[in-house]
């Protein structure tokens, strides 16, 4: 079917007119209601704002949908009459929610049965996965999974609709991505209410943009979610493995990979909290958020996710124009999108992580659990990485799994005997020495040449085969039996790496610290597991050592920048404003240290841990005091 452009072009003016010319009337008609947003920390603008501005949105969509259908009578699919009818009802639904909570608020529960609501409703109307993967799905399972989808994409947007033009911003970029795969595609209709969107928000953007006189509001931000998650569903229906999922949440990707990270980020809070926070409690780090706190001004953050978004878009478009190609694509896509996130949106959450796992670790719930985890592991380690070796180094036999049990007791016997025997079972692994990680892998290894020489001495022929099995068990079972030890020790370290990084606050005070030695590592880690009031408000800017083969060198996760003789030049141009010394300097090099802080005007600090004598309190009766009675 071929695109009626002018029917296109008109909904686009009718959407950008009417909108145009409402917003004013809504802005001033919420401003008299008093329906503003008041500034606070989690909504930078610095004056009170009008809100509900999405109603103009609504209108000028509808009214862009309705004149389309009155000017054609060709269109099928998600834009005939029976379809809209449902969209139109649904829409209202989230209108009304929407207005509500703008104007009194509503709990969040009540929010989410609204938007439920509507959902179901489209579901109704035929808007549904239909194939998944390649499989018809269920009648049941069909209608939660696209409510599902069609709720967590207006959840995005609101959720991502914290600064100004950032939600119409990403919803016109999203659009745009829609509509390019359905002009790729062989059906047309759906582009009508994304195009009339389209249309309406960049009207929007007029008064939305920095500063804005007018925000969407839940009334605005959840119809625009809404609308984009069932038109997005129209995609999942007609594609292959690859595009059928890859597609919607690429086109989509800012606003719903910040839902994700809201998500983790809220329940791993709630385990460390002990309950008693719920995943729909506000918080301020939201991607914008974070982005505003390294000092990026609204319009920058609003313009740098939009270019993220976009990308997305470019990716989604190519996996739909080259098919052949989709899946080099698609990891392409997700290689960057992983970096991204792991390297500068996600380390609050990694970190956080990283803390719920290391108390686990830290506090096993039953000596007894403690006692038979580490044996149970390394059976399953050694006796699952034989069974691997057998199947790469032997061909497919019937009685597989009878030969694997029969050869157990030579390959897995005598690694777990001189594990016993040795001290590793009574080692507690949170806090190991380098001398005990060197125990354990020596103990392995000669566990698996006993296993080697027994093998050969009973089968000698098959020498290739016991080569590959002890091959195998050593790439894949001893590295599995010493990973599981060391998943502390590893996720200390993430942990103390993920907190630098996520605790660049502005007007914080900026530190170097003195020594990159053992006292600097013992720093970091009290700073990384106590929230104690000596580290707040600080960001660690990097390390000071005067060894010379650590110069430019990152330790413990900061870099060396230099040292005593550099130090004027690294406060200048790093503006630090705090040294804090963490070694065991000399009286020479601390005096002139004191003198470079009082000539550069930084506070200067030293962090140390030293023994006490106690001595033991004295008896009553040797101070002089009678005992009464």
């Amino acid at each position: 079917m071929s695109i009626d452009w002018e029917i296109n072009l008109v909904a686009l003016l009718t959407g950008l007119v009417v909108t145009y010319l409402l917003t004013p009337l809504v802005r001033s008609v919420a401003a008299r209601l008093g329906v503003v947003d008041l500034p606070n920390e989690r909504r930078p603008h610095k004056w009170p704002t009008a809100r509900g501005g999405g109603l103009a949105v609504f209108l000028g969509v509808h009214a862009a949908c309705l004149l389309a259908m009155a000017l054609t009578q060709t269109y099928v699919g998600s834009l005939d009459f029976h379809w809209y009818l449902y969209y139109l009802t649904a829409s209202l639904i989230l209108l009304v929610v929407g207005l509500l909570d703008d104007i009194r608020g509503l709990r969040p529960w009540t929010k989410l049965a609204g938007q439920a609501l509507a959902a179901s409703l489209m579901c109704l109307s035929g808007t549904r996965f239909g194939r998944l993967f390649g499989v018809e799905l269920p009648p049941a399972l069909d209608v939660s999974l696209a409510a599902f989808w069609i709720v967590a994409v207006i959840n995005a947007f609101n959720l991502i609709d914290g600064l100004d033009g950032l939600a119409s911003g990403l919803a016109i970029i999203s659009s745009v991505g829609l509509c390019g795969i359905f002009v790729i595609g062989p059906t047309h209709g759906q582009m009508l209410v994304l195009v009339s969107l389209i249309g309406a928000c960049l009207a929007f953007l007029r008064y939305n943009f920095h500063p804005a006189t007018v925000f969407l509001g839940d009334t605005g931000s959840m119809f625009l979610g809404f609308t984009l998650g069932v038109i997005s569903l129209q995609t999942f229906t007609k594609s292959t493995f690859v595009l059928s999922l890859t597609i919607p949440m690429l086109v989509l990707g800012v606003p719903i990979y910040d839902s994700l990270l809201a998500v983790w980020r809220r329940s791993v809070r709630r385990i460390l909290a002990g309950g008693g926070m719920g995943i729909m409690q506000a918080d301020v780090e939201h991607l914008h958020h974070r982005l505003r706190k390294t000092g990026l001004s609204t319009p920058r953050v609003a313009m740098l996710l939009c270019v993220l978004n976009a990308g997305l878009v470019f990716f989604g478009l190519l996996i739909t124009l080259f098919q052949s190609h989709a899946s080099g694509i698609f990891l392409l896509a997700l290689l960057a999108v992983a970096y991204v996130l792991m390297r500068h949106l996600a380390v609050i959450e990694l970190r956080d992580t990283g803390r719920v796992l290391l108390n686990g670790l830290r506090r096993p719930t039953h000596m007894t659990f403690r006692a038979l985890s580490y044996p149970v592991w390394d059976m399953l380690c050694l006796s699952g990485s034989l069974a691997v070796g057998m199947a790469i180094s032997e061909s497919p036999r019937v009685n597989f799994w009878q030969s694997w049990f029969l050869d157990l007791p030579v390959w897995v016997t005598p690694a777990f005997s001189l594990l016993a025997v040795s001290r590793t079972y009574v080692t507690n692994w949170t806090r190991p020495r380098l001398l005990d990680v060197l125990l354990l892998v020596f103990t392995l290894q000669i566990g698996l040449l006993l296993s080697l020489g027994l093998a050969l001495l009973i089968d000698p022929a098959n020498a290739q085969q016991s080569l590959m099995r002890a091959f195998v068990m050593a790439g894949l079972g001893n590295p599995a039996v010493l990973a599981f030890r060391l998943i502390y020790r590893s996720a200390e370290e993430l942990v103390n790496y993920f907190r630098g990084k996520s605790e660049l606050k502005t007007g914080a005070q900026r530190v170097l610290l003195y020594g990159a030695g053992g006292r600097c590592q013992l720093y970091l880690k009290e700073r990384g597991f106590h929230e104690s009031s000596s580290f707040d408000d600080r960001n660690i800017v990097g390390l000071i050592d005067d060894e010379a083969a650590l110069r430019s060198q990152w330790v413990y996760g900061y870099l060396v920048m230099g040292g005593i003789k550099e130090l004027p030049q690294i406060i200048s141009r790093h503006k630090v404003t705090g040294i804090v010394i963490t070694a065991a300097l000399r009286p020479g090099v601390l005096a002139e240290l004191k003198a470079l802080a009082r000539e550069c005007q930084v506070q200067l600090s030293e962090w140390h841990f030293h023994e006490g004598e106690l001595k033991p309190q004295r008896h009553p009766a040797e101070l002089g005091f009678e005992p009464t009675i």
